[in-house]
């Protein structure tokens, strides 16, 4: 098993906004790193209560998931559902009842590979040598615009509903669908993180040039997240990032998983996926209503 050395930096700041509705957290188990951040929808109540119950959830799933994490997909795909399921009791629970809401994008990084799973418009992006080597496709209605040539790069930053998202926590009975990826990491990766508050006022290149220079993890996160907020002044949304840099791999022994842990693990995904083929029924029962 590989376990790759690594340094991070996180950053939240509030920038022009009254409250900071964005959350995030790291966690280094022995046998692999998990990052996750969430953006609480301002449109909604309590968006920062729906942000804090996606990494209070995701932070239990962990710890009482058996490491090694033998099915990385379903472990990350179940994390945002039984938070999506939270934050829906939390807003019944209410009196009168509320509707948080959040995005979602968390990575688990286990031997050699980071696994993603995100709803929503906050981002990973993942930098290799001098250049950005994947970012998640947003889950917005402006993302489906640009993607069905209806619109340019330049006119989706400046769209009026560019902060429309299309997949969230939180917002309907039925579980969002979670678009997940994975890729074999190398020394000298970065991963990153981030609301919409960095990526919606740092471009691209900007970014890369930032996360790809000389300056160390600590200060480049500082930086992204400085000009951000100042770029947008005096209208800055909250700006938060993780960064993740990769170091030398250690080749660690393999673990041992009991009978037991692993009959935990395989009952796990599969309520996960009977969970899932009841949301897909649900949803074309609802697309068939919809259509009489």
């Amino acid at each position: 098993m590989i376990k790759h050395q690594y340094d991070s930096a996180r950053v939240s700041l509030i920038g022009d906004r009254k409250i900071n509705q964005d959350r995030c957290t790291i966690i280094d188990n022995d046998d692999n790193l998990f990052i996750a951040l969430g953006d609480g929808m301002g449109g909604h109540p309590r968006g920062e209560i729906a942000a804090q119950i996606l990494i209070d959830t995701a932070e239990q799933q962990l710890y009482r998931t058996p490491s090694p994490i033998l099915s990385p997909g379903s472990f990350l795909t179940r994390t945002l559902h039984k938070a999506h399921e939270n934050i829906m009791a939390y807003g019944y629970d209410q009196d009168p009842p509320l509707d948080p809401r959040t995005t979602a994008v968390i990575c688990l990084i286990q031997d050699g590979t980071a696994y993603w799973a995100h709803a929503g418009d906050s981002r990973l992006y993942l930098f290799r040598n001098k250049g950005i080597a994947f970012r998640t496709t947003d889950d917005s209605y402006v993302e489906r615009l640009r993607q069905q040539g209806m619109i340019t790069d330049q006119e989706q930053e400046k769209h009026p509903q560019r902060n429309y998202v299309t997949r969230c926590l939180g917002g309907a009975l039925i579980s969002p669908e979670i678009t997940l990826g994975r890729q074999i990491l190398q020394t000298g990766d970065k991963i990153l993180l981030c609301t919409d508050g960095l990526w919606g006022s740092v471009g691209e290149e900007e970014m890369t040039r930032i996360m790809t220079g000389d300056l160390e993890l600590d200060d480049a996160a500082l930086m992204l997240a400085e000009t951000a907020a100042q770029k947008a002044y005096p209208e800055s949304d909250n700006v938060t990032l993780l960064s993740v840099e990769i170091g030398e791999a250690i080749v660690l022994p393999q673990p041992q998983v009991t009978p037991g842990e692993l009959m935990e693990q395989k009952e796990d995904e599969l309520n996960s996926a009977i969970a899932e083929l009841q949301n897909a029924i649900n949803s074309f029962n609802n697309h068939t209503d919809e259509d009489q």
